[in-house]
């Protein structure tokens, strides 16, 4: 179907993929794994023709146009979210409701093909969001019809490129009994992928790749191993403690930022809690989000908040960082001042570091990955101000803890997905916030980064005076310790959700 020899690439100079040689077969599914910035979405990337190469790659004449393969990605996903981002903020400033596309005419623009289209969405059970415009659509629903439109163009090859990033548990279980059906009804599938537990059992081969090299290839049972996948996700073992200045602790011989810690904490100690939220009611039409919520965060707490895709979570999120405007028409108070009484957005930002998809989305700057983590200290996507040494130290400091140094100099634009995330990530917790809120954090990352971010989190939370609010969409996933109060979004039916709140979970724990 295609085989690769010898192809190898560059970007802005730097070699990413290096004498790649690989062969695929029809009806040979694949699964492309590898930690972050391996090089797999740039090899996909290739194969489609979108990124220059040197070698040889032969396609066969039933794909050797590109329209007979379907691509999944990142970006795609990136742009209808863009394009809600900006209704969202068309609506809140106009006042007017602008029309979007519904599903069926996202799918299907001409609307050439309504029975093909209707066979397509009963297949994947998508036929209720047809009509519902996507502009709401969660994250599981955007992806339901990215494939739904891959398909309708009849494919040879289907490629899925990290589509479990962002997926709450229905709607991972949902793509995972979609990508078996479709393997087993012929169609030639390829999963990229940093997770292996994401690889459903039908995938009969494995292409590992390592630092744009090909670390293994072969069936299944032959690199599926935990033999292989220790060698392949390396396991991190830095030792936290040599970066204890980053976490804006007491010690005395700790001087960056101490002046800023010091007014911090004279702010902090006029109040007991830095959010309260007090019968909060949030609509969009006839969507209730919240209703008559009530919640409080004391200081020293911090704060796991559950719930599927559509509950609500972000939506209180942007109440919290000040990018809601119906926050003033709520009675909110944030570090002990109540929301709409003087204070100014950046007044709230400056104690605030956040991580979240939403800000992935909208930062596209073509800036130096530097200049992206030092943009943290103004809380703002793109680099405007010019940052001191001692920040400069500080902004370092984050990218050597997380190892991810050598990209300093590099266009984050041209870094990968998970590469991406560890700035933005090293880009909340430059400035040693009051509140770190991350959503979805480890979203993007391998096995590695994964632990050992959640390690991070950890040690900031217990050790600094930093406190966390972390948003998941799963329930037993992402363990942290700091974590002893819960938020949590139950389903009740489609589109209504319920919340419920538990104190002192470890305490409880322990005496049951």
């Amino acid at each position: 179907m295609i085989s690769l020899n010898n192809v190898s690439n560059h970007i802005w100079n730097k070699q990413i993929l290096k004498d790649i040689t690989w062969s695929t077969e029809f009806g040979q599914s694949w699964a492309i794994i590898g930690p972050n910035g391996a090089g797999k979405s740039i090899l996909m990337k290739v194969i489609l023709g979108q990124l220059p190469y040197f070698g040889t790659i032969k396609r066969h004449k039933k794909i050797s146009s590109f329209e007979k393969i379907g691509n999944i990605s990142f970006e795609q996903q990136k742009l209808i979210a863009v394009q809600a981002i900006k209704r969202d903020w068309y609506e809140d400033f106009s006042g007017k409701e602008e029309k979007f596309l519904t599903g069926s005419e996202f799918i299907d623009p001409e609307a050439l093909n309504p029975r093909k289209l209707k066979k397509i969405a009963k297949q994947l059970n998508i036929l209720a969001i047809l009509d519902k415009s996507i502009s709401k659509f969660s994250n599981g629903e955007v992806r339901k019809i990215l494939i739904a439109k891959a398909l309708l163009a009849d494919p040879k090859l289907l490629i899925l490129d990290e589509p479990f990033d962002g997926l709450d548990v229905s709607s991972s279980k949902w793509l995972k009994k979609t990508i078996t059906q479709l393997i087993k009804s012929g169609l030639t599938l390829w999963l990229v992928s940093h997770r292996f537990d994401e690889i459903v059992p039908e995938i009969t081969h494995i292409l590992c790749l390592k630092s744009g090299e090909v670390f293994a290839k072969g069936t299944r049972s032959k690199i599926l191993t935990s033999k292989t996948m220790k060698i392949l996700f390396r396991k991190k073992n830095l030792e936290l403690f040599n970066y204890i200045d980053l976490l804006d602790t007491n010690v005395n011989d700790k001087k960056i930022f101490k002046t800023k810690s010091t007014i911090d904490a004279q702010i902090t100690s006029k109040y007991n809690s830095i959010i309260e939220m007090v019968n909060v009611n949030i609509r969009y039409g006839n969507k209730i989000v919240l209703k008559d919520f009530n919640w409080k965060v004391k200081k020293g707490e911090n704060w796991k908040i559950i719930g599927p895709n559509g509950a609500g979570k972000s939506t209180l999120i942007s109440l919290i960082y000040g990018e809601n405007l119906k926050v003033y028409s709520n009675e909110i108070y944030l570090f002990g001042m109540r929301r709409g009484s003087g204070e100014s957005i950046w007044d709230i930002k400056n104690k605030i570091g956040i991580v979240s998809p939403e800000i992935h989305v909208i930062y596209r700057e073509p800036i130096s990955t530097i200049k992206v983590v030092l943009s943290g200290f103004f809380d703002s996507i793109g680099y405007y101000k010019k940052s001191s040494k001692e920040q400069i130290v500080k902004a370092s400091k984050w990218l050597e803890l997380l190892e991810i140094s050598n990209l300093s100099k590099k266009n984050f634009t041209t870094l990968s997905f998970g590469q991406q995330r560890l700035v933005l990530i090293a880009r909340a917790m430059v400035k040693s916030p009051s509140l770190l809120i991350l959503d979805e954090p480890c979203q993007g990352l391998d096995f590695t980064y994964r632990d050992y971010i959640l390690e991070v989190i950890d040690k900031i939370a217990q050790t600094s005076r930093t406190q966390v609010l972390y948003i998941t969409h799963h329930v037993s996933s992402d363990q942290l310790k700091c974590l002893n109060h819960e938020l949590r979004f139950d389903f009740i039916s489609e589109g209504k959700f319920k919340t419920k709140i538990t104190k002192n979970i470890f305490r409880k724990l322990k005496n049951i």
